[in-house]
């Protein structure tokens, strides 16, 4: 075959292929920046607790947060516990209705003389509009109830599990906290419990109480698993939908059925974030780290709605001012860097045409072929380049999600792998040249991010309803070809690969090489654990350091990249891979490289924040490379002069 040929053709193709992309990339920049507008909401039980303790109304407290940029409250809907603990309603088993109890009104007994079960629940309120909520809630989710009402107490049996029924079924929104957020000028956020036995029915009776409440701006819900979850999800979207509000996303708490909800809603969805009180109350923030956190949120993961807890500091007298300071100063931040503080906006469907997207895919099996003619396996280049298009044709039309992931997850692994292949030379270049070198690689693994952004273009990635899987495999695979393709590439003696192998397994292991291991092994097991969405966690100080690199730059750059893989890469372009005893250096520096295109599988980030961060990382590491070179030199300099005479 020609090879030359053979180059300048799949090259061609990946150029077309970037264009396609680029389209794509663009079209979801052109949808990130018109979803920048960021909703701040307290949670209305805890204002009122505030405004209690502060011996003002709730509404009042409502209002003071509005005018710090507060412009929604998230209702939480009670359980019987709730309502118990907050005096709505008062709670008895039957057992202790039947030995008497002096809390009950004259004649309640004669009423219910013979009625009353003793393993029963009985719920009783003097509030009219508290019994019917609560009767119509228990009735739609399953529970057999029987009712007596009199002038002045109304009374519900409930006959379910005592436990349950009072710790976990909710009993609706309130109307006093929907009233009060009216009056404050607020829209309402509800957060729903879910329950056993869902039906149809229950889910219209359910979700129709929440469609009359006033200024309604989202659903959310409580429990790890949706109502209905797994089998009633589309009943569940389908009641949804008549609200026409989106579905509050919480950053964080996967819950069960959600992202099969969230597509059946066509993506009419919003996250959201917060810092618990747990939480807080363990790490202790200042007002500074909360603002620094929520504004990270909203710039960086697309978060849309930001949840403000009435946070309680021990040093800090006033809670009620403390908390009002808080919002203040996030809503002040969010606006300095760009976002609009009102109403949270709501990503919108981005349209991608399929034969965009296949030429898209093309560009990553033509640097797959680039690949396997850099590796050598020339006469196999063809037939892999076949298999890899026939695949990618068939599963882009029956499953083009699974198409979509699988493709994106090859060219994260072939690109900064094929970069290194063709840039990493047996000889040294100048400083200069290094550096142009360093660049050229990372424009290379920069083809293959791109092509990446365009394959996963789409809201449902953007929203984490889907995500680019394989993240840590992604960030070992490519380590694992290159040591391979220049453990083959280093031989110096020019033997061929199999007796390149055999020689190697033929050798006895010295103890100074099983330590050396050893360390590498760690040091791999470290790297894998702070990679993906759920990494290891991260030290006081590091997490000091971060703060203080996003303060100076605005967006962090990646640490692996500027303080690790990029300079001592540009230290081995500058030396020259002479032999495999160069390997370490070459596989720190490459991660720099994975680390560069793996930056773009965080879908959830704005494309601009990725690209700032990777040019932050490429200036600073090439600004600590010329550190090590002239540290490398130095060190030359004093062994020729005091090691070597």
């Amino acid at each position: 075959m020609n090879v030359k040929k053979w180059k300048l053709a799949l090259i061609g193709i990946i150029i077309v292929s970037l264009v396609a992309a680029g389209w794509l990339a663009r079209a979801r920049y052109g949808l990130e920046r018109q979803h920048r507008s960021v909703a701040l909401a307290v949670v209305y039980d805890e204002v009122a607790s505030l405004a209690r303790m502060n011996g003002t109304s709730t509404v009042d407290v409502l209002s003071r947060f509005r005018e710090r940029g507060v412009g929604a409250v998230l209702v939480k809907e009670p359980t019987l516990k709730d309502a118990e603990l907050g005096g709505e309603f008062s709670v008895f088993t039957g057992r202790e209705l039947l030995l008497g109890n002096p809390q009950m009104p004259r004649g309640f007994y004669d009423n219910l003389r013979g009625q009353v079960q003793p393993g029963f629940l009985y719920l009783v309120t003097p509030a009219e509009n508290s019994y019917r909520r609560a009767e119509g809630q228990l009735r739609a989710k399953g529970v057999r109830v029987r009712t007596w009402e009199q002038p002045g107490l109304y009374i519900i049996e409930a006959g379910y599990n005592n436990q349950k029924l009072y710790e976990q079924i909710g009993l609706g929104i309130p109307d006093e906290a929907v009233e009060d957020i009216r009056a404050a000028g607020l829209k309402t956020l509800v957060q729903l419990r879910s329950w056993d036995q869902v039906t149809p029915g229950g889910l219209e009776y359910v979700l129709g109480q929440v469609g009359r409440i006033p200024n309604l701006a989202g659903v959310a819900f409580n429990d790890p698993k949706l109502p209905g979850a797994p089998d009633r999800i589309r009943s569940l979207a389908y009641e949804l939908d008549k609200l026409d509000v989106p579905v509050i996303q919480i950053e964080f708490s996967p819950q069960e059925g959600f992202s099969r909800l969230g597509l059946l809603l066509d993506k009419h969805i919003v996250r959201l974030h917060t810092i618990s009180l747990e939480e807080d109350a363990k790490k202790d923030y200042s007002i500074s780290a909360m603002v620094d956190r929520f504004t990270l949120a909203a710039t960086e993961r697309n978060i849309r709605v930001l949840l403000l807890h009435s946070y309680m500091k021990t040093e800090v007298p006033g809670a009620l001012q403390m908390n009002l300071q808080l919002a203040g100063e996030l809503s002040t931040r969010l606006s300095a860097e760009g976002m609009q503080v009102g109403d949270a906006s709501v990503l919108q469907p981005l349209t991608v045409s399929r034969w965009l997207l296949f030429v898209t895919g093309l560009g990553v099996i033509a640097g797959g072929m680039l690949l396997t003619l850099a590796m050598g396996w020339n006469r196999a280049t063809p037939g892999l380049g076949l298999t890899g298009l026939l695949l990618w044709t068939g599963l882009l039309a029956v499953d083009p999600a699974a198409a979509r992931k699988l493709m994106a997850f090859a060219a994260v692994v072939i690109f900064p792998t094929l970069s290194l292949a063709i840039n990493v030379k047996r000889g040294g270049s100048p400083v200069g040249g290094s550096i142009l070198l360093l660049l050229r690689t990372s424009l290379y693994t920069f083809a293959g991010a791109l092509l990446m952004v365009g394959l996963l273009a789409d809201a449902g990635f953007m929203l984490k309803l889907d995500q680019f899987t394989g993240v840590k495999l992604a960030h070992v695979a490519p380590l694992l070809l290159v040591a391979l393709i220049f453990f083959f590439r280093g031989d110096e003696e020019g033997r061929g690969w199999q007796r390149q192998l055999q020689r190697f397994l033929d050798q006895p292991i010295a103890v100074k090489f099983a330590v050396v291991g050893a360390i590498l092994l760690v040091a791999l097991l470290v790297y894998v654990s702070r990679t993906g969405n759920e990494s290891a966690a991260i030290s006081p100080l590091e997490l000091k350091f971060r703060t203080l690199l996003d303060n100076l730059l605005g967006v962090r750059p990646r640490t692996k990249e500027f303080l690790l893989g990029h300079p001592l890469l540009l230290l081995l372009f500058y030396l020259g891979y002479r032999n495999n005893n160069y390997m370490p250096l070459l596989l720190i520096g490459a991660i720099g490289q994975v680390s560069l295109v793996n930056t773009y599988a965080h879908i959830h980030t704005p494309l601009l924040v990725s690209l700032t961060r990777s040019f932050h990382g490429l200036w600073l590491g090439i600004a600590g490379g010329l550190v090590l070179i002239a540290l490398w030199n130095i060190g030359e300099r004093l062994a020729q002069k005091y090691y070597y005479q």
